[in-house]
């Protein structure tokens, strides 16, 4: 089980800085030393070979010849003796090995050997150093494969250049933590702002608007803000709706109550438009009911439609034939305008029937007397068009983006007794068939709601 503080994002973030300065700084210290440890070689190289040729200067100018003479390549030996280990292979008091020499006449015949040339031998092709005394060349050093170590010195200054490479590691892992643990507490104030403001709404209250920001969190704090609004919405929407559904059954509620009351009372007599009446209102309320329940249907998945080729023109008269008498008492001319030439549409007919019917009593309900409402239908490349267009008295462009959200009423004068479920139904219907709708509309001038639909194949 992971500790407690594990679990917290800031500690998390902490020890990732610290780990990856650690290893950066690692890497770092690892090049340095190593850099250092080869320079130290390198020095101490050059100075192995300026020891071994002074010797042999020294050596030539005393003797006239090399022959005889043993490389030692420690530079405070402190003896005279040029004689040095046996197989070319000096070492100090210490057992550094500074390398191998091999030592050449001025015929350039090997005088001193190495396990790799004979005694005697003629070596050439190598890279050489010449050895002068009295003005001639008495002979020459071949350097072969220097490899050395640093001396007590030089492991001491590589052994501080360690420790000191190691405390800073430790010094700059505990900045990193420090640096960890700001930056983290920095990055991380937004996300305990953001979560301050989610217990605020858990608790009811208002947790008002965020602190502008433009990187990231900014973005997720912007987003915070439109969920918000659209909640208070949701809310509204659906205190709105539990208000509007209260007062459409309210309404026929009461005159079915009160007319069946008086009924039995003996105060109204049992008529047939008294008996017509009250079954206009029990319709009235079934109808809500059947909308509230196809849009529970549509909102689970669960709505069914039977598709089938269905000729466009059967469709459009079959919608408007029964609001005729409609719109003949309301003065309103109902006009119909087909150009698709015995299309068929890929639609559920009973459908699509209800959505031009919504569509055409709801344009029927905002036009006034001596309106007109046209119903237009033309193909558009692979879908079908249609058209609903009144001349009503339109929408005001900042309802416009609301209309089809469920129980909306721009205005209560508009209303009409509606439930405000009809543009949501056709929404939903029209969706379901994979076509779209869109409504445009001008106050004083009209309103035109546009539904694409897939042609039959």
């Amino acid at each position: 089980m992971r500790p407690a503080f594990w679990r917290t994002l800031a500690w998390r973030l902490t020890l990732a800085f610290a780990l990856v300065s650690a290893v950066a700084l690692g890497v770092v210290g690892y090049i340095a030393y190593a850099s250092t440890r080869s320079q130290l070689g390198a020095l101490l190289g050059e100075q192995a070979r300026a020891a071994v040729l002074a010797q042999a200067q020294a050596y030539a100018e005393q003797r006239g010849t090399l022959s005889g003479f043993r490389p030692s390549a420690l530079p405070d030996s402190g003896g005279d003796d040029h004689r040095g280990p046996s197989r070319g292979s000096p070492r100090g008091d210490s057992g550094e090995v500074f390398g191998a020499w091999l030592v050449l006449d001025a015929g350039r015949r090997a005088v001193y050997a190495m396990p790799d040339v004979r005694s005697g031998q003629t070596v050439t092709g190598r890279r050489e150093v010449s050895v002068v005394a009295a003005g001639r060349t008495v002979g020459y050093l071949v350097p072969s494969g220097m490899q050395l170590r640093p001396d007590r010195r030089g492991q001491e200054f590589l052994d501080r250049t360690l420790r000191a490479i190691g405390w800073a590691m430790l010094g700059a892992t505990a900045l990193a933590v420090l640096m960890g643990v700001l930056v983290s507490g920095t990055l991380l104030r937004p996300l305990h702002d953001l979560l301050s403001r989610i217990r605020a709404l858990q608790r009811g209250e208002e947790p008002g608007p965020s602190p502008v920001r433009r990187d990231e969190f900014g973005t997720v704090l912007t987003a915070f803000d439109e969920m918000h609004g659209d909640v208070v919405r949701s809310q509204q929407a659906r205190r709105q709706l539990t208000a509007d559904i209260a007062h459409d059954l309210n309404t026929p509620l009461s005159v079915i109550s009160g007319t069946l009351e008086g009924m039995r009372d003996g105060t109204f007599r049992v008529t047939p438009e008294r008996l017509e009446r009250l079954h206009q209102e029990t319709q009235h309320m079934a109808g809500l009911v059947g909308d509230l329940r196809f849009l529970a249907l549509a909102d689970a998945g669960e709505l069914q439609i039977h598709r089938r080729a269905v000729p466009v023109a059967g469709l459009v008269h079959d919608a408007v034939t029964p609001l005729q008498a409609v719109a003949a008492r309301q003065g309103v001319a109902l006009e119909t305008d087909v150009r698709t030439d015995g299309l068929q549409a890929h639609v559920d007919p009973q459908r699509i029937r209800q959505v031009l019917h919504n569509l055409l009593s709801n344009a029927l309900a905002h036009t006034p007397h001596g309106g007109r409402v046209c119903v237009s239908a033309v193909p558009e490349g692979e879908m079908l068009m249609l058209e609903v267009r009144d001349t009503g008295s339109g929408i005001a462009p900042e309802h416009l983006p609301h209309v089809f959200d469920r129980l909306y009423r721009a205005q209560a004068a508009r209303s009409g007794g509606g439930s405000g479920l009809g543009l949501s139904i056709v929404r939903k219907i029209v969706e379901a068939h994979g076509g779209e709708v869109g409504l445009a509309s001008q106050l004083g001038v009209g309103t035109t709601v546009t539904v694409r639909l897939p042609l039959a194949a």
